[in-house]
């Protein structure tokens, strides 16, 4: 996106935003549309006025409290046509296929204070809990997007 022109706000902890801006010094020379923010997602403010916020492996790490006080978080920082996109492994209903994803469910559930595999259908019960429309879900190799707007 940055490449495009577009302006890119990388929030994340400050070990991913370390790797983040070595990745991008060693394919993108000019970085002047890229803006890396180190914090925490739960505690510190996270900027305001996106048109897009896109959620790329994050909510497995947090409970499902925490994962909808995020999104509550971006949806006040969003603009009037934003929209949010959560990018997870993807996992079914039952939270039992495929296997990977119900073995890595395991690995947060050991690893984090309540993180794991979240279905589509319990992020999409997020999204509307917290006042989102317009969602969508749509299945990307291993993973699944699964979107929402204002």
């Amino acid at each position: 996106m940055a490449k495009k022109g577009i302006h890119v706000t990388l929030f994340d902890t400050a070990e991913t935003v370390k790797i983040a801006g070595t990745v991008v010094n060693q394919f993108q020379k000019d970085s002047k549309n890229i803006t890396f923010v180190q914090g925490d997602f739960l505690v510190d403010d996270i900027g305001n006025g996106y048109d897009l916020i896109f959620m790329s492996q994050i909510i497995h790490s947090f409970s499902e409290k925490n994962n909808i006080m995020l999104l509550r978080k971006c949806r006040k920082v969003l603009n009037s046509n934003g929209r949010v996109v959560i990018q997870e492994f993807f996992i079914n209903e039952n939270r039992t296929q495929p296997p990977h994803s119900a073995m890595f469910a395991v690995n947060m559930l050991v690893n984090t204070q309540g993180g794991r595999t979240y279905s589509p259908g319990e992020i999409r019960g997020w999204f509307l809990k917290t006042g989102f429309k317009k969602i969508n879900k749509k299945i990307v190799a291993d993973g699944v997007l699964v979107s929402a707007g204002n």
